[in-house]
């Protein structure tokens, strides 16, 4: 194919904003570009149903403004887009953000023919977020010096109303083996396919989950190191591999054998089941050695918990059947209780009296009405007679003609107090009491009583002889029942075999 330029290219001095970005990177004479570079304007994120519109406008189109050949004004998401399609397959992508750069190649040397985009400009070792040519802002504050266009690309990004994966944080790129295919994303997430050079053979490792905010470095290890989670697969690996502080817990398998595993980190690690008889809800996972201690324990101690009961019932049958099964007659006993004297004491309250209180002479001011349509003023009157309860009388107290305001002089009332009441205080009052006691006979002719004649039985005499070492039996049986019961209640409770 021949890519040679054309007459008016190559004798063509170039723009006023090719010469500022050509002198910027150093350039010394004037290129024919084979593959461009172009700042990200908007992405196209969403997929089309259609296959036609697809076809013509697949996801992850990028309008973009190619450096050195597109003109701009300072708001170029308000101009007429200019899409260029992905070129590469669509099983894998990494969508660049706003306002970075990207490498654009084009199926032939016309300006006009269909262009593609390869992907983001590998000019940092961040994965974060990376502005067109940002690295040399010190040295050219310009965006015309920078990249040749008149918009600020910090301006753009910050204007921009689609979503950004940008936090302001910086991730660094992870290292890398040769022969390592690495997949990271922006914000720490990360998938890993290497091998383990711990050994000749180099047995492959996949590793996946999400970084620290740290700088990674290369470590001799099969894996990355410390991760906020991680699921590692590993094979023909031993778990010391990994860290030394990792010990296989395994009953069946020594640690030191090499094994293909896999191995989750987290905080907590769960499982949903969408079953349709399961809980809407996330399960954490059992830890499986961890369970078939807690079963083996459990069988211990229930095994224990019986051979102690045997014990136990057995050493109660032997005293039961030795007091139950024989008996004889008590001698009479006669338990006399002579009568006792009781005092008792009693307060009383004398009860209230109520004393009589003065009456209260009161001042009412005079004050002026209006007199009402009658013509005449009324007002209630309270009159206290000798030896008689307050009787309420209505008086004339002013005669007008009706719609006139008139003067009620000001005057003395007598108002009655109610009686206080004063309490009589206490009195005590102390009564002897006695209490007659009957006598209590038990056993005898008159009033026969049975118990287990010890001294008669062969057994019963076995047991007397020996009832020290019964006791103490008994007691060591008790204590071990008693811790059984402690130690299966504690094995139930703490379910420890949970994460």
């Amino acid at each position: 194919m021949n890519n040679a330029p054309s007459i008016e290219k190559m004798f063509s001095s170039g723009s006023f904003e090719e010469d500022l970005y050509g002198n910027a990177l150093g350039w010394k004479t004037p290129e024919l570009f084979i593959i461009s570079r172009a700042i990200v304007i908007s992405v196209k994120l969403s997929p089309e149903v259609s296959d036609a519109a697809a076809s013509t406008f697949p996801q992850f189109s990028i309008n973009a403004r190619v450096i050195g050949e597109d003109s701009s004004s300072t708001t170029p998401e308000n101009e007429i887009p200019r899409w260029f399609y992905p070129l590469m397959p669509n099983a894998i992508f990494a969508v660049p953000e706003i306002g970075e750069q990207i490498l654009i190649i084009r199926e032939t040397t016309k300006l006009n023919s269909r262009g593609y985009w390869i992907g983001r400009i590998n000019d940092t070792d961040n994965v974060s977020l990376k502005l067109a040519n940002n690295h040399s802002v010190m040295t050219n504050p310009s965006p015309t010096a920078r990249y040749g266009m008149p918009f600020d690309v910090q301006k753009v990004n910050s204007r921009s109303e689609q979503p950004s994966a940008a936090n302001g944080s910086k991730m660094i790129q992870i290292p890398a083996s040769l022969g390592d295919v690495v997949v990271q994303g922006r914000n720490g997430s990360f998938l890993r396919n290497s091998y383990n050079p711990l050994y000749n053979q180099k047995p492959g490792v996949l590793e996946m989950g999400i970084l620290e905010s740290r700088v990674y470095r290369p470590s001799g290890l099969p894996t990355l190191g410390s991760t906020k989670t991680k699921t590692v697969h590993l094979a023909d690996t031993i778990p010391i591999d990994i860290s030394n502080s990792l010990e296989k817990e395994s009953i069946d398998v020594e640690s030191g054998d090499k094994r293909n595993f896999i191995l989750n980190i987290s905080d907590e690690t769960y499982n949903f089941s969408r079953a349709i008889d399961a809980e809407a809800k996330m399960h954490r996972l059992v830890l499986g050695e961890k369970l078939n201690k807690y079963f083996e324990d459990q069988n211990f101690v229930i095994q224990g918990l019986i051979n102690v009961s045997k014990s136990l019932v057995s050493t109660i049958d032997d005293l039961f059947n030795s007091y139950v099964d024989h008996e004889h007659a008590l001698p009479e006993i006669n338990i006399d209780i002579p009568d006792k004297e009781v005092l008792d004491k009693q307060v009383i309250n004398r009860g209230v009296k109520l004393v009589p209180q003065p009456s209260k002479r009161v001042f009412v001011p005079a004050s002026r009405v209006r007199v009402p349509g009658s013509g005449d003023v009324y007002e209630t009157v309270t009159e206290t007679p000798a030896n008689s309860p307050p009787v309420k009388t209505r008086k004339l107290v002013a005669k007008g003609t009706p719609g006139a305001t008139v003067t009620i002089p000001s005057k003395f009332i007598t108002v009655p107090t109610p009686p206080k009441s004063v309490n009589l205080g206490y009195r005590t009052v102390v009564k002897r009491r006695r209490i007659k006691f009957d006598d209590i006979s038990v056993g005898g002719k008159d009033n026969p009583r049975f118990t287990v004649p010890i001294e008669t039985d062969e057994r019963t005499e076995k047991v007397q002889q020996d009832v020290n070492n019964i006791l103490d039996r008994f007691d060591r049986t008790k204590q071990q029942f008693t811790a059984l019961l402690t130690q299966l209640e504690s094995n139930l409770s703490k379910r420890h075999f949970i994460n």
